[in-house]
Protein backbone atom coordinates (compact mmCIF):
# COMPACT_ATOMS: atom_id res chain seq x y z
CA UNK A 1 0.00 0.00 0.00
CA UNK A 2 0.96 3.15 -0.61
CA UNK A 3 0.18 5.97 2.35
CA UNK A 4 0.07 9.81 0.94
CA UNK A 5 -1.20 13.34 2.20
CA UNK A 6 -2.58 15.40 -0.75
CA UNK A 7 -4.02 18.72 -1.04
CA UNK A 8 -7.83 19.75 -3.25
CA UNK A 9 -9.47 22.74 -2.58
CA UNK A 10 -7.31 24.16 -0.05
CA UNK A 11 -7.88 20.99 2.49
CA UNK A 12 -4.83 18.59 3.64
CA UNK A 13 -6.30 14.76 3.61
CA UNK A 14 -5.04 11.45 3.93
CA UNK A 15 -5.07 9.31 0.69
CA UNK A 16 -3.68 6.23 -0.73
CA UNK A 17 -2.25 5.59 -4.41
CA UNK A 18 -4.33 3.48 -6.84
CA UNK A 19 -3.93 1.19 -9.75
CA UNK A 20 -4.33 3.56 -13.05
CA UNK A 21 -2.79 6.82 -10.87
CA UNK A 22 -5.47 7.17 -8.55
CA UNK A 23 -5.72 8.59 -5.41
CA UNK A 24 -8.25 7.40 -3.00
CA UNK A 25 -9.51 9.93 -0.05
CA UNK A 26 -8.62 8.16 3.09
CA UNK A 27 -10.61 10.85 5.61
CA UNK A 28 -13.30 8.70 6.59
CA UNK A 29 -10.63 6.66 8.62
CA UNK A 30 -8.29 9.21 9.66
CA UNK A 31 -8.30 12.79 10.07
CA UNK A 32 -4.81 12.60 8.49
CA UNK A 33 -2.03 10.32 8.15
CA UNK A 34 -0.19 10.65 11.25
CA UNK A 35 -3.04 9.98 13.08
CA UNK A 36 -3.17 6.79 10.47
CA UNK A 37 -0.15 5.42 11.82
CA UNK A 38 -0.93 6.27 15.32
CA UNK A 39 -4.31 3.94 14.67
CA UNK A 40 -1.85 0.42 14.39
CA UNK A 41 -2.30 -2.16 12.26
CA UNK A 42 -6.31 -2.04 12.93
CA UNK A 43 -6.86 0.87 11.13
CA UNK A 44 -3.77 -0.01 8.58
CA UNK A 45 -5.59 -3.24 7.91
CA UNK A 46 -9.07 -0.89 7.52
CA UNK A 47 -7.54 0.94 4.50
CA UNK A 48 -6.44 -1.99 3.00
CA UNK A 49 -9.47 -3.08 2.55
CA UNK A 50 -10.30 0.40 1.30
CA UNK A 51 -7.91 0.48 -1.31
CA UNK A 52 -8.64 -3.27 -2.13
CA UNK A 53 -12.91 -2.21 -2.14
CA UNK A 54 -11.63 0.36 -4.49
CA UNK A 55 -10.16 -0.91 -7.02
CA UNK A 56 -12.71 -3.43 -7.54
CA UNK A 57 -14.64 0.07 -7.90
CA UNK A 58 -16.48 -0.16 -4.74
CA UNK A 59 -14.84 3.39 -3.24
CA UNK A 60 -15.78 4.09 0.20
CA UNK A 61 -14.24 7.11 -0.33
CA UNK A 62 -13.56 10.14 -2.83
CA UNK A 63 -11.45 9.13 -5.90
CA UNK A 64 -9.42 11.77 -8.19
CA UNK A 65 -6.69 12.02 -10.71
CA UNK A 66 -3.26 11.90 -9.37
CA UNK A 67 -3.06 14.75 -11.60
CA UNK A 68 -5.49 16.48 -10.09
CA UNK A 69 -3.80 16.73 -6.76
CA UNK A 70 -1.10 18.20 -4.87
CA UNK A 71 1.12 15.39 -3.03
CA UNK A 72 2.57 16.69 0.27
CA UNK A 73 5.02 15.10 2.38
CA UNK A 74 3.87 12.00 3.35
CA UNK A 75 3.41 12.86 7.40
CA UNK A 76 3.60 16.77 7.60
CA UNK A 77 3.36 16.79 11.00
CA UNK A 78 5.65 14.06 11.74
CA UNK A 79 6.73 14.29 15.33
CA UNK A 80 10.06 13.69 15.08
CA UNK A 81 12.58 13.44 11.67
CA UNK A 82 16.45 11.99 12.31
CA UNK A 83 18.79 11.83 9.86
CA UNK A 84 22.18 10.05 9.87
CA UNK A 85 25.56 11.34 8.64
CA UNK A 86 28.05 9.06 7.69
CA UNK A 87 26.35 5.75 6.56
CA UNK A 88 28.04 5.42 3.18
CA UNK A 89 31.68 4.34 2.64
CA UNK A 90 31.20 6.71 -0.97
CA UNK A 91 30.29 9.56 1.13
CA UNK A 92 32.73 9.12 3.56
CA UNK A 93 35.67 9.04 1.28
CA UNK A 94 34.47 12.05 -0.90
CA UNK A 95 34.60 14.06 2.31
CA UNK A 96 38.44 13.23 3.14
CA UNK A 97 37.18 11.25 5.97
CA UNK A 98 38.56 7.80 6.75
CA UNK A 99 36.26 4.92 6.35
CA UNK A 100 34.86 2.27 9.37
CA UNK A 101 33.42 -1.05 9.86
CA UNK A 102 30.31 -1.11 12.04
CA UNK A 103 31.91 -2.54 14.92
CA UNK A 104 34.10 0.75 15.01
CA UNK A 105 31.67 2.79 15.67
CA UNK A 106 27.55 3.27 15.78
CA UNK A 107 25.07 5.17 13.60
CA UNK A 108 25.49 9.17 14.20
CA UNK A 109 22.87 10.62 13.62
CA UNK A 110 20.99 14.09 14.26
CA UNK A 111 17.35 15.92 13.64
CA UNK A 112 15.91 18.15 11.54
CA UNK A 113 12.71 20.80 12.51
CA UNK A 114 9.77 18.78 10.86
CA UNK A 115 7.02 21.27 10.89
CA UNK A 116 9.73 23.96 9.19
CA UNK A 117 11.48 21.37 6.98
CA UNK A 118 9.44 18.82 5.17
CA UNK A 119 7.90 19.44 1.93
CA UNK A 120 6.02 17.59 -0.68
CA UNK A 121 7.50 16.89 -3.93
CA UNK A 122 6.59 19.99 -6.44
CA UNK A 123 6.83 22.11 -3.80
CA UNK A 124 9.30 25.15 -3.95
CA UNK A 125 12.68 24.24 -2.07
CA UNK A 126 14.04 27.59 -0.40
CA UNK A 127 17.70 28.97 -1.11
CA UNK A 128 18.31 30.60 2.19
CA UNK A 129 19.60 34.09 2.07
CA UNK A 130 22.37 32.94 4.50
CA UNK A 131 22.62 30.03 2.14
CA UNK A 132 26.18 30.06 -0.13
CA UNK A 133 26.93 26.43 -0.81
CA UNK A 134 23.64 24.45 -0.69
CA UNK A 135 23.85 20.66 -1.45
CA UNK A 136 21.31 18.27 -2.22
CA UNK A 137 21.33 14.64 -0.37
CA UNK A 138 19.31 12.05 -1.83
CA UNK A 139 18.12 9.35 1.24
CA UNK A 140 16.35 5.88 1.48
CA UNK A 141 13.89 6.69 4.55
CA UNK A 142 11.88 4.59 7.26
CA UNK A 143 8.82 5.17 9.21
CA UNK A 144 8.36 3.92 12.06
CA UNK A 145 4.86 2.44 12.62
CA UNK A 146 4.90 1.47 16.41
CA UNK A 147 6.16 3.15 19.55
CA UNK A 148 9.20 1.69 21.03
CA UNK A 149 12.17 2.08 23.10
CA UNK A 150 15.30 -0.29 23.57
CA UNK A 151 14.05 -2.31 20.87
CA UNK A 152 16.12 -5.66 20.17
CA UNK A 153 17.62 -5.41 16.50
CA UNK A 154 16.20 -9.14 15.47
CA UNK A 155 12.75 -6.85 15.89
CA UNK A 156 13.13 -3.82 14.64
CA UNK A 157 11.54 -4.40 10.79
CA UNK A 158 8.24 -4.80 12.80
CA UNK A 159 8.24 -1.59 14.22
CA UNK A 160 8.28 -0.16 10.87
CA UNK A 161 5.35 1.11 8.98
CA UNK A 162 7.19 1.26 5.68
CA UNK A 163 9.73 3.28 3.69
CA UNK A 164 9.95 6.96 1.72
CA UNK A 165 11.75 9.24 -0.18
CA UNK A 166 13.89 12.12 1.32
CA UNK A 167 16.23 15.15 0.05
CA UNK A 168 18.32 16.42 2.91
CA UNK A 169 18.82 19.83 1.39
CA UNK A 170 21.94 21.42 3.31
CA UNK A 171 23.80 24.51 3.38
CA UNK A 172 27.77 23.24 3.29
CA UNK A 173 29.46 27.03 4.30
CA UNK A 174 26.73 28.58 6.51
CA UNK A 175 27.12 32.95 6.37
CA UNK A 176 24.74 33.89 9.36
CA UNK A 177 25.75 37.47 8.56
CA UNK A 178 26.97 37.57 12.07
CA UNK A 179 30.39 38.96 13.11
CA UNK A 180 33.52 36.83 11.99
CA UNK A 181 33.98 33.89 14.51
CA UNK A 182 37.26 32.45 15.90
CA UNK A 183 38.65 29.03 13.90
CA UNK A 184 37.00 26.59 16.25
CA UNK A 185 35.98 23.04 16.32
CA UNK A 186 33.04 23.60 17.91
CA UNK A 187 31.87 26.66 15.49
CA UNK A 188 32.71 24.56 12.61
CA UNK A 189 30.52 21.32 13.93
CA UNK A 190 27.48 23.44 14.86
CA UNK A 191 27.67 25.26 11.35
CA UNK A 192 27.65 22.20 9.65
CA UNK A 193 24.57 21.27 11.82
CA UNK A 194 22.79 24.29 11.67
CA UNK A 195 23.34 24.25 7.60
CA UNK A 196 20.74 20.79 8.10
CA UNK A 197 17.88 22.88 9.79
CA UNK A 198 16.77 25.37 7.30
CA UNK A 199 13.64 25.89 6.29
CA UNK A 200 12.11 23.57 3.43
CA UNK A 201 15.13 21.90 3.54
CA UNK A 202 13.46 17.99 3.78
CA UNK A 203 11.52 17.66 0.40
CA UNK A 204 10.11 14.18 0.72
CA UNK A 205 7.31 11.65 -0.46
CA UNK A 206 6.29 11.29 -2.70
CA UNK A 207 4.07 8.56 -0.56
CA UNK A 208 5.29 5.43 2.16
CA UNK A 209 5.44 2.17 0.89
CA UNK A 210 4.37 0.11 3.41
CA UNK A 211 6.52 -2.43 4.78
CA UNK A 212 5.01 -6.25 2.96
CA UNK A 213 5.43 -4.07 -0.12
CA UNK A 214 9.49 -3.56 0.09
CA UNK A 215 10.70 -7.22 -0.41
CA UNK A 216 14.39 -6.18 1.15
CA UNK A 217 14.82 -2.81 1.73
CA UNK A 218 18.67 -2.99 1.39
CA UNK A 219 19.07 -3.95 -2.21
CA UNK A 220 17.27 -0.86 -3.77
CA UNK A 221 18.64 1.27 -6.34
CA UNK A 222 18.76 5.31 -5.51
CA UNK A 223 19.38 8.30 -8.07
CA UNK A 224 19.79 12.09 -7.71
CA UNK A 225 19.64 14.40 -10.51
CA UNK A 226 20.47 18.17 -10.62
CA UNK A 227 18.54 19.42 -13.90
CA UNK A 228 18.14 16.07 -15.38
CA UNK A 229 22.21 15.18 -14.92
CA UNK A 230 23.03 11.75 -12.93
CA UNK A 231 25.03 12.70 -9.43
CA UNK A 232 24.15 10.36 -7.11
CA UNK A 233 23.64 6.54 -8.54
CA UNK A 234 23.92 3.96 -6.19
CA UNK A 235 22.20 1.50 -3.87
CA UNK A 236 21.02 0.81 -0.08
CA UNK A 237 23.12 -2.14 -0.35
CA UNK A 238 25.74 -0.10 0.64
CA UNK A 239 24.40 1.53 3.79
CA UNK A 240 26.91 0.56 6.38
CA UNK A 241 24.39 0.40 9.02
CA UNK A 242 20.96 -1.55 8.49
CA UNK A 243 17.31 -1.06 9.01
CA UNK A 244 16.81 -3.14 12.32
CA UNK A 245 20.46 -1.86 13.79
CA UNK A 246 19.37 2.21 13.17
CA UNK A 247 16.36 1.49 14.53
CA UNK A 248 17.22 -0.13 17.28
CA UNK A 249 20.32 2.13 18.11
CA UNK A 250 18.05 4.94 18.19
CA UNK A 251 15.57 3.51 19.95
CA UNK A 252 18.19 3.40 22.99
CA UNK A 253 18.43 7.22 22.99
CA UNK A 254 14.95 8.49 22.33
CA UNK A 255 11.58 6.84 21.98
CA UNK A 256 10.40 6.37 18.87
CA UNK A 257 6.77 6.81 17.80
CA UNK A 258 4.29 6.12 15.01
CA UNK A 259 5.14 8.49 12.19
CA UNK A 260 8.58 9.47 13.12
CA UNK A 261 10.92 9.60 10.03
CA UNK A 262 14.72 8.12 9.87
CA UNK A 263 16.66 9.38 6.52
CA UNK A 264 19.38 6.76 6.35
CA UNK A 265 22.06 8.86 4.84
CA UNK A 266 23.23 9.59 1.48
CA UNK A 267 25.57 7.93 -0.59
CA UNK A 268 28.50 9.31 -2.87
CA UNK A 269 28.22 12.24 -5.43
CA UNK A 270 27.11 14.93 -3.77
CA UNK A 271 27.81 18.79 -4.70
CA UNK A 272 30.13 19.59 -2.35
CA UNK A 273 32.79 16.92 -3.48
CA UNK A 274 32.79 18.83 -6.67
CA UNK A 275 32.85 21.85 -5.95
CA UNK A 276 29.64 22.41 -7.61
CA UNK A 277 26.76 23.64 -5.38
CA UNK A 278 22.89 24.56 -6.37
CA UNK A 279 21.48 27.95 -7.64
CA UNK A 280 17.64 28.81 -7.78
CA UNK A 281 16.31 27.89 -10.79
CA UNK A 282 17.77 24.21 -10.32
CA UNK A 283 15.61 20.92 -10.33
CA UNK A 284 16.91 17.94 -7.79
CA UNK A 285 15.00 14.56 -8.14
CA UNK A 286 15.57 12.22 -5.76
CA UNK A 287 14.33 8.64 -6.95
CA UNK A 288 14.65 5.29 -5.30
CA UNK A 289 13.60 1.93 -6.72
CA UNK A 290 10.13 0.54 -5.78
CA UNK A 291 9.37 3.71 -3.95
CA UNK A 292 8.87 6.80 -6.09
CA UNK A 293 10.34 10.06 -7.28
CA UNK A 294 10.63 13.75 -5.56
CA UNK A 295 11.15 17.03 -7.87
CA UNK A 296 11.78 19.81 -6.37
CA UNK A 297 13.03 23.59 -7.89
CA UNK A 298 14.87 26.25 -6.23
CA UNK A 299 13.77 29.39 -5.44
CA UNK A 300 15.23 32.19 -3.67
CA UNK A 301 14.52 33.16 -0.21
CA UNK A 302 12.04 36.48 -0.65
Amino acid sequence: MRILTFRRDGDSRPGALLSGDRVLDLSALAPDTLALADGGEALLAAAREAVAAADDDHPCGEIHPLSEVALEAPIPGCRKLFCLAGNYREHIKEGGRPTYEKDESYPYFFMKPPTTTLIGTGAALIHPRIGRKMDYEGEFVIVIGRRGKHIPVEDAESYVLGYTVLNDFSERSLDSKAPPKAEREMNRFFDWLVGKWCDSSAPCGPWIVTREDIADPHALSLRTTVNGEIRQDSSTAEMIFTVPEIVAFISRVVTLEPGDMIATGTPGGVGSARGVFLQPGDTVEVEIEGIGRISNTLIAEP
